[in-house]
Protein backbone atom coordinates (compact mmCIF):
# COMPACT_ATOMS: atom_id res chain seq x y z
CA UNK A 1 0.00 0.00 0.00
CA UNK A 2 2.81 2.43 0.86
CA UNK A 3 4.44 1.80 -2.53
CA UNK A 4 1.17 2.59 -4.26
CA UNK A 5 0.83 5.77 -2.22
CA UNK A 6 4.30 6.89 -3.21
CA UNK A 7 3.55 6.19 -6.87
CA UNK A 8 0.44 8.36 -6.55
CA UNK A 9 2.55 11.14 -4.98
CA UNK A 10 4.99 10.92 -7.88
CA UNK A 11 2.17 11.13 -10.42
CA UNK A 12 0.56 14.01 -8.53
CA UNK A 13 3.77 16.06 -8.53
CA UNK A 14 4.24 15.23 -12.22
CA UNK A 15 0.77 16.54 -13.04
CA UNK A 16 1.40 19.69 -10.99
CA UNK A 17 4.64 20.35 -12.88
CA UNK A 18 2.90 19.93 -16.22
CA UNK A 19 0.06 22.25 -15.22
CA UNK A 20 2.63 24.87 -14.29
CA UNK A 21 5.29 24.48 -16.98
CA UNK A 22 4.11 22.31 -19.88
CA UNK A 23 4.73 23.96 -23.23
CA UNK A 24 4.17 21.72 -26.28
CA UNK A 25 5.77 24.02 -28.84
CA UNK A 26 8.72 23.63 -31.16
CA UNK A 27 11.26 26.40 -30.75
CA UNK A 28 14.97 26.36 -31.40
CA UNK A 29 17.14 24.50 -33.89
CA UNK A 30 17.66 21.41 -31.75
CA UNK A 31 13.95 20.73 -31.20
CA UNK A 32 13.15 21.23 -34.87
CA UNK A 33 15.96 18.87 -35.89
CA UNK A 34 14.85 16.06 -33.56
CA UNK A 35 11.19 16.44 -34.53
CA UNK A 36 12.01 16.74 -38.24
CA UNK A 37 13.06 13.08 -38.45
CA UNK A 38 9.65 12.00 -37.19
CA UNK A 39 7.53 14.40 -39.20
CA UNK A 40 9.41 13.83 -42.46
CA UNK A 41 9.30 10.03 -42.15
CA UNK A 42 5.61 9.72 -41.21
CA UNK A 43 3.99 12.55 -43.16
CA UNK A 44 6.19 12.58 -46.28
CA UNK A 45 7.83 9.15 -46.19
CA UNK A 46 11.28 10.73 -46.53
CA UNK A 47 14.43 11.34 -44.53
CA UNK A 48 15.08 14.68 -46.24
CA UNK A 49 14.24 17.31 -43.61
CA UNK A 50 14.62 20.33 -45.89
CA UNK A 51 10.92 21.14 -45.73
CA UNK A 52 10.85 20.99 -41.93
CA UNK A 53 13.96 23.14 -41.54
CA UNK A 54 12.60 25.70 -44.00
CA UNK A 55 9.27 25.98 -42.19
CA UNK A 56 10.98 27.11 -38.99
CA UNK A 57 13.45 29.44 -40.66
CA UNK A 58 16.44 27.08 -40.65
CA UNK A 59 16.55 26.41 -44.37
CA UNK A 60 20.02 27.88 -44.68
CA UNK A 61 21.46 26.42 -41.49
CA UNK A 62 22.64 23.15 -43.01
CA UNK A 63 23.85 22.28 -46.48
CA UNK A 64 23.34 19.07 -48.43
CA UNK A 65 25.12 15.81 -47.73
CA UNK A 66 26.98 13.81 -50.42
CA UNK A 67 23.75 11.84 -51.00
CA UNK A 68 21.75 15.02 -51.60
CA UNK A 69 19.87 15.06 -48.31
CA UNK A 70 19.69 18.03 -45.94
CA UNK A 71 22.29 17.52 -43.25
CA UNK A 72 20.71 16.75 -39.89
CA UNK A 73 23.32 15.63 -37.40
CA UNK A 74 20.92 15.16 -34.51
CA UNK A 75 20.19 11.62 -33.36
CA UNK A 76 17.10 9.72 -34.45
CA UNK A 77 16.41 7.95 -31.13
CA UNK A 78 14.06 10.60 -29.68
CA UNK A 79 11.92 10.43 -32.84
CA UNK A 80 11.71 6.64 -32.48
CA UNK A 81 10.51 6.93 -28.90
CA UNK A 82 8.08 9.73 -29.74
CA UNK A 83 6.62 7.84 -32.70
CA UNK A 84 3.77 6.06 -30.81
CA UNK A 85 2.49 9.42 -29.57
CA UNK A 86 2.87 11.05 -32.98
CA UNK A 87 1.01 8.17 -34.66
CA UNK A 88 -1.68 8.38 -31.99
CA UNK A 89 -2.03 12.07 -32.80
CA UNK A 90 -2.22 11.27 -36.51
CA UNK A 91 -5.07 8.86 -35.87
CA UNK A 92 -6.80 11.40 -33.64
CA UNK A 93 -6.52 14.06 -36.34
CA UNK A 94 -8.03 11.72 -38.92
CA UNK A 95 -10.87 10.88 -36.56
CA UNK A 96 -11.38 14.56 -35.78
CA UNK A 97 -11.53 15.35 -39.50
CA UNK A 98 -14.23 12.71 -39.94
CA UNK A 99 -16.18 14.38 -37.14
CA UNK A 100 -15.79 17.83 -38.69
CA UNK A 101 -12.90 19.14 -36.56
CA UNK A 102 -10.63 21.17 -38.88
CA UNK A 103 -7.27 19.87 -37.68
CA UNK A 104 -4.54 19.86 -40.29
CA UNK A 105 -3.05 16.38 -40.85
CA UNK A 106 0.32 18.01 -41.46
CA UNK A 107 2.35 16.85 -38.48
CA UNK A 108 2.39 20.34 -36.97
CA UNK A 109 -1.14 21.00 -35.70
CA UNK A 110 -1.93 21.02 -31.99
CA UNK A 111 -2.62 17.27 -31.50
CA UNK A 112 0.77 16.31 -32.97
CA UNK A 113 2.82 18.69 -30.87
CA UNK A 114 0.78 18.20 -27.69
CA UNK A 115 0.82 14.40 -27.70
CA UNK A 116 4.46 14.15 -28.78
CA UNK A 117 5.54 16.59 -26.08
CA UNK A 118 3.41 14.70 -23.57
CA UNK A 119 5.34 11.60 -24.63
CA UNK A 120 8.57 13.17 -23.38
CA UNK A 121 6.95 14.00 -20.06
CA UNK A 122 5.49 10.50 -19.76
CA UNK A 123 8.85 8.88 -20.47
CA UNK A 124 10.37 10.99 -17.70
CA UNK A 125 7.63 9.83 -15.30
CA UNK A 126 8.18 6.17 -16.20
CA UNK A 127 11.91 6.61 -15.63
CA UNK A 128 11.25 8.18 -12.23
CA UNK A 129 8.99 5.32 -11.18
CA UNK A 130 11.52 2.72 -12.36
CA UNK A 131 14.17 4.42 -10.24
CA UNK A 132 11.89 4.70 -7.23
CA UNK A 133 11.25 0.97 -7.32
CA UNK A 134 14.91 0.21 -7.88
CA UNK A 135 15.83 2.45 -4.94
CA UNK A 136 13.69 0.28 -2.65
CA UNK A 137 16.43 -2.34 -2.87
CA UNK A 138 18.82 0.01 -1.04
CA UNK A 139 16.57 2.39 0.91
CA UNK A 140 13.33 2.77 2.80
CA UNK A 141 10.23 3.86 0.84
CA UNK A 142 10.57 7.45 2.15
CA UNK A 143 14.28 7.71 1.29
CA UNK A 144 13.65 6.19 -2.15
CA UNK A 145 10.81 8.61 -2.91
CA UNK A 146 12.72 11.70 -1.81
CA UNK A 147 15.87 10.65 -3.60
CA UNK A 148 13.96 10.37 -6.87
CA UNK A 149 11.92 13.54 -6.35
CA UNK A 150 15.06 15.54 -5.61
CA UNK A 151 17.05 14.18 -8.56
CA UNK A 152 14.13 15.28 -10.72
CA UNK A 153 12.97 18.61 -9.29
CA UNK A 154 16.44 19.90 -8.40
CA UNK A 155 17.93 19.17 -11.84
CA UNK A 156 17.48 20.28 -15.47
CA UNK A 157 15.09 17.36 -16.02
CA UNK A 158 12.12 19.29 -14.60
CA UNK A 159 12.60 21.92 -17.33
CA UNK A 160 13.34 19.59 -20.22
CA UNK A 161 10.39 17.27 -19.60
CA UNK A 162 7.89 20.13 -19.50
CA UNK A 163 8.92 23.55 -20.80
CA UNK A 164 11.29 22.22 -23.48
CA UNK A 165 10.03 18.67 -24.18
CA UNK A 166 11.21 18.41 -27.79
CA UNK A 167 14.83 18.17 -26.72
CA UNK A 168 16.34 14.71 -26.20
CA UNK A 169 16.91 15.06 -22.46
CA UNK A 170 13.68 13.63 -21.04
CA UNK A 171 13.91 10.49 -23.18
CA UNK A 172 17.64 10.35 -22.42
CA UNK A 173 16.82 10.23 -18.71
CA UNK A 174 14.21 7.52 -19.35
CA UNK A 175 16.53 5.28 -21.37
CA UNK A 176 19.29 5.64 -18.76
CA UNK A 177 16.83 4.69 -16.03
CA UNK A 178 15.63 1.74 -18.12
CA UNK A 179 19.17 0.52 -18.67
CA UNK A 180 19.99 0.71 -14.95
CA UNK A 181 16.78 -1.10 -14.07
CA UNK A 182 17.49 -3.89 -16.56
CA UNK A 183 21.16 -4.27 -15.65
CA UNK A 184 20.45 -4.46 -11.91
CA UNK A 185 17.51 -6.86 -12.29
CA UNK A 186 19.49 -9.27 -14.47
CA UNK A 187 22.30 -9.78 -11.98
CA UNK A 188 22.88 -13.32 -13.28
CA UNK A 189 23.21 -12.64 -17.00
CA UNK A 190 22.19 -15.10 -19.69
CA UNK A 191 22.63 -14.71 -23.45
CA UNK A 192 18.94 -13.73 -23.69
CA UNK A 193 19.14 -11.02 -21.02
CA UNK A 194 22.38 -9.74 -22.57
CA UNK A 195 20.61 -9.51 -25.93
CA UNK A 196 17.87 -7.40 -24.33
CA UNK A 197 20.37 -5.25 -22.40
CA UNK A 198 22.39 -4.69 -25.57
CA UNK A 199 19.23 -3.58 -27.39
CA UNK A 200 18.47 -1.04 -24.64
CA UNK A 201 22.05 0.22 -24.75
CA UNK A 202 22.01 0.48 -28.53
CA UNK A 203 18.75 2.43 -28.42
CA UNK A 204 20.24 4.65 -25.70
CA UNK A 205 23.14 5.45 -28.05
CA UNK A 206 20.60 6.32 -30.76
CA UNK A 207 18.97 8.76 -28.32
CA UNK A 208 22.28 10.43 -27.44
CA UNK A 209 25.49 9.19 -29.01
CA UNK A 210 27.59 9.39 -25.79
CA UNK A 211 25.26 6.82 -24.20
CA UNK A 212 27.23 4.15 -26.06
CA UNK A 213 29.46 4.12 -22.97
CA UNK A 214 26.65 2.34 -21.10
CA UNK A 215 27.58 -0.82 -23.01
CA UNK A 216 31.20 -0.74 -21.86
CA UNK A 217 30.45 -1.95 -18.34
CA UNK A 218 28.47 -5.14 -19.14
CA UNK A 219 30.98 -5.82 -21.91
CA UNK A 220 33.83 -5.71 -19.38
CA UNK A 221 31.84 -8.06 -17.12
CA UNK A 222 31.45 -10.51 -19.99
CA UNK A 223 35.14 -10.30 -20.88
CA UNK A 224 36.04 -11.08 -17.29
CA UNK A 225 33.61 -14.01 -17.36
CA UNK A 226 35.22 -15.22 -20.59
CA UNK A 227 38.52 -15.61 -18.74
CA UNK A 228 36.83 -17.95 -16.23
CA UNK A 229 34.33 -19.70 -18.48
CA UNK A 230 35.17 -18.91 -22.12
CA UNK A 231 32.05 -20.39 -23.74
CA UNK A 232 29.60 -18.61 -21.44
CA UNK A 233 31.44 -15.30 -21.44
CA UNK A 234 31.91 -15.16 -25.22
CA UNK A 235 28.27 -16.12 -25.83
CA UNK A 236 27.11 -13.37 -23.49
CA UNK A 237 29.41 -10.84 -25.14
CA UNK A 238 28.21 -11.79 -28.62
CA UNK A 239 24.59 -11.51 -27.48
CA UNK A 240 25.27 -8.07 -26.02
CA UNK A 241 26.85 -6.97 -29.30
CA UNK A 242 23.99 -8.30 -31.44
CA UNK A 243 21.45 -6.56 -29.19
CA UNK A 244 23.39 -3.30 -29.39
CA UNK A 245 23.53 -3.58 -33.18
CA UNK A 246 19.74 -4.09 -33.35
CA UNK A 247 19.10 -1.16 -31.01
CA UNK A 248 21.41 1.18 -32.93
CA UNK A 249 20.45 -0.05 -36.41
CA UNK A 250 17.82 2.68 -37.04
CA UNK A 251 20.51 5.33 -36.53
CA UNK A 252 22.87 3.47 -38.86
CA UNK A 253 20.18 3.28 -41.54
CA UNK A 254 19.55 7.01 -41.27
CA UNK A 255 23.29 7.72 -41.53
CA UNK A 256 23.56 5.44 -44.57
CA UNK A 257 20.72 7.24 -46.35
CA UNK A 258 21.67 10.79 -45.37
CA UNK A 259 25.47 10.68 -45.11
CA UNK A 260 26.23 7.68 -47.30
CA UNK A 261 28.01 5.74 -44.52
CA UNK A 262 26.81 3.21 -41.96
CA UNK A 263 28.97 4.73 -39.23
CA UNK A 264 29.64 8.47 -38.89
CA UNK A 265 32.28 9.17 -36.27
CA UNK A 266 31.23 12.73 -35.50
CA UNK A 267 28.03 13.88 -37.23
CA UNK A 268 28.39 17.30 -35.59
CA UNK A 269 31.78 17.71 -37.20
CA UNK A 270 30.30 16.90 -40.62
CA UNK A 271 27.80 19.71 -40.07
CA UNK A 272 30.47 22.09 -38.76
CA UNK A 273 28.64 22.23 -35.43
CA UNK A 274 31.43 21.22 -33.07
CA UNK A 275 34.63 19.24 -32.78
CA UNK A 276 35.94 16.71 -30.27
CA UNK A 277 39.40 16.76 -28.76
CA UNK A 278 39.81 13.73 -26.50
CA UNK A 279 43.35 14.87 -25.60
CA UNK A 280 42.16 18.02 -23.80
CA UNK A 281 38.74 17.54 -22.27
CA UNK A 282 37.12 20.42 -20.42
CA UNK A 283 35.96 18.15 -17.63
CA UNK A 284 36.84 20.62 -14.89
CA UNK A 285 34.79 23.27 -16.66
CA UNK A 286 31.92 20.81 -17.10
CA UNK A 287 31.99 20.35 -13.32
CA UNK A 288 32.80 23.81 -11.97
CA UNK A 289 32.24 26.47 -14.62
CA UNK A 290 29.47 29.01 -14.12
CA UNK A 291 28.77 28.42 -17.82
CA UNK A 292 26.34 25.56 -17.09
CA UNK A 293 28.78 23.61 -14.93
CA UNK A 294 27.30 20.73 -12.94
CA UNK A 295 28.02 21.92 -9.39
CA UNK A 296 27.42 25.69 -9.67
CA UNK A 297 24.07 25.21 -11.42
CA UNK A 298 22.94 21.97 -9.74
CA UNK A 299 24.55 21.75 -6.28
CA UNK A 300 22.52 18.66 -5.32
CA UNK A 301 24.76 16.70 -7.71
CA UNK A 302 27.60 16.96 -5.18
CA UNK A 303 25.44 15.21 -2.56
CA UNK A 304 24.39 12.59 -5.10
CA UNK A 305 28.03 11.81 -5.90
CA UNK A 306 28.75 11.58 -2.16
CA UNK A 307 25.96 9.02 -1.98
CA UNK A 308 27.50 7.00 -4.81
CA UNK A 309 31.00 7.08 -3.31
CA UNK A 310 29.88 6.33 0.26
CA UNK A 311 26.59 4.62 1.16
CA UNK A 312 25.85 3.07 -2.23
CA UNK A 313 29.37 1.72 -2.60
CA UNK A 314 28.98 -0.02 0.75
CA UNK A 315 25.48 -1.34 0.03
CA UNK A 316 25.83 -2.22 -3.66
CA UNK A 317 29.45 -1.92 -4.76
CA UNK A 318 28.76 -3.11 -8.33
CA UNK A 319 26.08 -0.42 -8.77
CA UNK A 320 28.39 2.27 -7.46
CA UNK A 321 31.24 1.18 -9.73
CA UNK A 322 29.06 1.32 -12.83
CA UNK A 323 27.49 4.67 -11.95
CA UNK A 324 30.79 6.31 -11.06
CA UNK A 325 32.44 4.94 -14.20
CA UNK A 326 29.54 6.15 -16.33
CA UNK A 327 29.67 9.58 -14.70
CA UNK A 328 33.38 9.84 -15.44
CA UNK A 329 32.94 8.66 -19.02
CA UNK A 330 30.14 11.13 -19.73
CA UNK A 331 32.08 14.01 -18.20
CA UNK A 332 35.06 13.10 -20.37
CA UNK A 333 33.05 12.88 -23.59
CA UNK A 334 30.96 15.99 -22.96
CA UNK A 335 34.04 17.89 -21.84
CA UNK A 336 35.87 16.87 -25.02
CA UNK A 337 33.27 18.57 -27.20
CA UNK A 338 33.93 22.15 -28.19
CA UNK A 339 30.33 22.99 -27.21
CA UNK A 340 30.61 21.26 -23.82
CA UNK A 341 28.39 23.84 -22.07
CA UNK A 342 25.38 23.02 -24.26
CA UNK A 343 25.18 26.63 -25.56
CA UNK A 344 21.72 27.99 -24.69
CA UNK A 345 20.71 25.77 -21.80
CA UNK A 346 19.10 25.58 -18.41
CA UNK A 347 21.87 24.12 -16.34
CA UNK A 348 24.12 21.19 -17.39
CA UNK A 349 21.60 19.82 -19.87
CA UNK A 350 24.12 17.54 -21.61
CA UNK A 351 24.48 15.61 -18.33
CA UNK A 352 20.74 15.15 -17.65
CA UNK A 353 20.94 11.40 -18.22
CA UNK A 354 23.34 11.08 -15.27
CA UNK A 355 20.59 12.12 -12.88
CA UNK A 356 19.10 8.64 -13.24
CA UNK A 357 22.14 7.32 -11.37
CA UNK A 358 22.20 10.36 -9.11
CA UNK A 359 18.71 9.43 -7.89
CA UNK A 360 20.17 6.17 -6.56
CA UNK A 361 23.05 8.06 -4.95
CA UNK A 362 20.62 10.38 -3.17
CA UNK A 363 18.41 7.50 -2.06
CA UNK A 364 21.45 5.73 -0.57
CA UNK A 365 22.62 8.95 1.12
CA UNK A 366 19.17 9.64 2.56
CA UNK A 367 18.86 6.09 3.83
CA UNK A 368 22.21 6.34 5.62
CA UNK A 369 21.11 9.63 7.17
CA UNK A 370 17.69 8.25 8.11
CA UNK A 371 19.22 5.45 10.11
CA UNK A 372 21.29 7.91 12.11
CA UNK A 373 19.18 11.09 12.34
CA UNK A 374 15.80 10.33 10.83
CA UNK A 375 14.41 11.84 7.62
CA UNK A 376 14.29 15.50 8.70
CA UNK A 377 17.81 16.43 7.50
CA UNK A 378 17.16 14.75 4.15
CA UNK A 379 13.85 16.57 3.78
CA UNK A 380 15.51 19.89 4.56
CA UNK A 381 18.24 19.24 1.97
CA UNK A 382 15.69 18.17 -0.65
CA UNK A 383 13.38 21.12 -0.12
CA UNK A 384 16.32 23.53 -0.20
CA UNK A 385 17.70 22.00 -3.42
CA UNK A 386 14.30 22.01 -5.12
CA UNK A 387 13.66 25.62 -4.06
CA UNK A 388 17.10 26.60 -5.41
CA UNK A 389 16.34 24.99 -8.77
CA UNK A 390 12.84 26.45 -9.09
CA UNK A 391 14.10 29.96 -8.24
CA UNK A 392 16.85 29.53 -10.83
CA UNK A 393 14.25 28.33 -13.31
CA UNK A 394 12.14 31.42 -12.69
CA UNK A 395 15.20 33.62 -13.17
CA UNK A 396 16.10 31.77 -16.35
CA UNK A 397 12.59 32.29 -17.70
CA UNK A 398 12.75 36.01 -16.92
CA UNK A 399 16.30 36.22 -18.30
CA UNK A 400 17.54 37.38 -14.91
CA UNK A 401 20.43 35.03 -15.70
CA UNK A 402 21.75 34.77 -19.27
CA UNK A 403 20.48 31.81 -21.23
CA UNK A 404 23.89 31.28 -22.79
CA UNK A 405 27.47 31.79 -21.69
CA UNK A 406 29.16 32.17 -18.30
CA UNK A 407 27.42 33.86 -15.40
CA UNK A 408 29.36 35.66 -12.65
CA UNK A 409 29.20 33.55 -9.51
CA UNK A 410 27.82 36.51 -7.56
CA UNK A 411 24.99 36.80 -10.08
CA UNK A 412 24.34 33.08 -10.09
CA UNK A 413 24.42 32.38 -6.34
CA UNK A 414 23.84 35.67 -4.55
CA UNK A 415 21.23 36.49 -7.17
CA UNK A 416 19.22 33.58 -5.83
CA UNK A 417 18.81 35.35 -2.50
CA UNK A 418 18.19 38.80 -3.91
CA UNK A 419 15.61 37.41 -6.33
CA UNK A 420 13.54 36.20 -3.39
CA UNK A 421 13.37 39.76 -2.16
CA UNK A 422 12.48 41.00 -5.64
CA UNK A 423 9.93 38.27 -6.32
CA UNK A 424 6.92 40.27 -5.11
CA UNK A 425 7.77 43.03 -7.52
CA UNK A 426 8.22 40.48 -10.31
CA UNK A 427 4.85 38.72 -9.87
CA UNK A 428 3.41 40.28 -13.01
CA UNK A 429 6.42 39.24 -15.13
CA UNK A 430 6.42 35.78 -13.59
CA UNK A 431 2.74 35.37 -14.37
CA UNK A 432 3.27 36.47 -17.96
CA UNK A 433 6.21 34.11 -18.33
CA UNK A 434 4.14 31.18 -17.07
CA UNK A 435 1.38 31.99 -19.51
CA UNK A 436 3.70 32.19 -22.49
CA UNK A 437 5.93 29.40 -21.12
CA UNK A 438 9.50 30.49 -21.82
CA UNK A 439 9.70 31.52 -25.47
Amino acid sequence: MKGNRHSVILIGVWIAVLLLLFRPQLHGMDTVAYYAWLRAAVIRGSLDVSEEFLRFGYGGERGLSPTGYRINEWSVGPALLWSPFFLMAHGLVRLGNALGIPWEADGYSAPYQTLTALGSALYALIGLELLRRLSLRIASPAAALWGVLTAWLASPLVFYMSAHPFMSHAVDFFINAGFLRAWTCWEKPTPLTRLALGWIGGLAAAVRYPNATLLLWPALEDLRQALRAPREGILRLLSLGVGAWIGFLPQMIVWRVVFGAWIVGNPYGVAGAGTFDLRAPHWLEALFSTNRGLFPWTPIAAFALAGLVGPLRRARPAWARLLLAQTGAQLYIVGSWSVWSGAAAFGPRLLTGLFAGFALGLAALYEAGRRRWGMKPALALSLGAVAWNLILLARYGLEDVPRMGPVPLSTLWLGQLTFIGRALGELDRIGQALLRRFP
